[in-house]
């Protein structure tokens, strides 16, 4: 595996499958950083089929002076695609972004200046589906308004730590978690459970800096599933957590949080 040496600062990480042209406002969004091109770079991941996205997104890549760096991964699956560019970038800031999502113009700049070792920094979250002018808050972002600059408890964190996405993470505090395959639902929580021991606080970002979430009909968390499966799904992730309550690795109550989250999934199924 080839490795990217680079001294910028921050490696974007974006995942995508069969993008459409949703994937140009995202990019856009990152051609607008007020962050200056030499602090990041942006890695992209294209899984499962091949053409004729590869030449689409790497044509609009070209009209980008940031730079960039385009693979393909032949296994489906967005756990296997962010996996693959935890390992081929370098930089020691990573930065999560889903390919139908949208930045804010000063978001890698604000969240790099609270972002360190082992403090996350975090920022505003909304939902939008056709206008960034029509977005409003989501649960996070509710959350978002009430968070204090500075944030230690994980408990009272807990929100933060369901996606890697709206956040700027340090590579240290990643250290060798990586995203579980075997999930299509809730891999980011589990991710970001595992990677709690290493997170000091999360601190956040300039109230403008904002994560916009693309409502799309038809993305994986609101694809539906077999009953069958999603009770599969759900008791996979009672067990991984269980035993990371008990490796006595993790916060107690923080992981018990987990649980319950879980639980209450599977109340649903039924």
């Amino acid at each position: 595996m080839v490795f990217y040496l680079s001294m910028r600062k921050v490696a974007v990480l974006i995942p995508s499958y069969c993008p459409q042209n949703y994937v140009e406002s995202c990019l856009e969004s990152l051609s607008r950083q007020t962050l200056d091109v030499s602090s990041y770079v942006v890695y992209i991941a294209l899984n499962g089929c091949r053409y004729p996205y590869e030449k689409y997104v790497k044509d609009l890549l070209n009209c980008h002076r940031f730079e960039s760096h385009l693979f393909y991964v032949e296994e489906p699956g967005v756990s296997r695609a962010r996996n693959f560019l935890i390992e081929i970038s370098s930089e020691p800031y990573l930065c999560f972004v889903d390919d139908d999502d949208v930045l804010s113009d000063d978001y890698l700049e604000s969240l790099l200046n609270v972002s360190t070792k082992d403090e996350i920094g975090v920022s505003d979250v909304r939902c939008f589906q056709s206008s960034l002018k029509e977005a409003m808050p989501n649960y996070i972002g509710n959350y978002y308004a009430k968070l204090p600059p500075e944030e230690s408890s994980l408990l009272r964190a807990r929100k933060y730590f369901s996606s890697p996405c709206a956040k700027l993470i340090h590579r240290t505090v990643v250290g060798d978690a990586r995203f579980n395959p075997r999930l299509v639902k809730g891999e980011d929580a589990l991710f970001m459970a595992e990677i709690s021991p290493r997170v000091s606080k999360i601190k956040k970002a300039s109230s403008a800096a904002c994560y916009y979430i693309r409502q799309r009909p038809g993305s994986a968390t609101r694809s539906k599933t077999s009953f069958l499966i999603e009770v599969q799904r759900i008791c996979y992730l009672e067990f991984c957590y269980l035993k990371m309550l008990f490796s006595l690795k993790y916060q107690t109550s923080f992981i018990g949080t987990r649980l319950v989250a879980t639980i209450l999934q599977l109340r649903k199924v039924f």
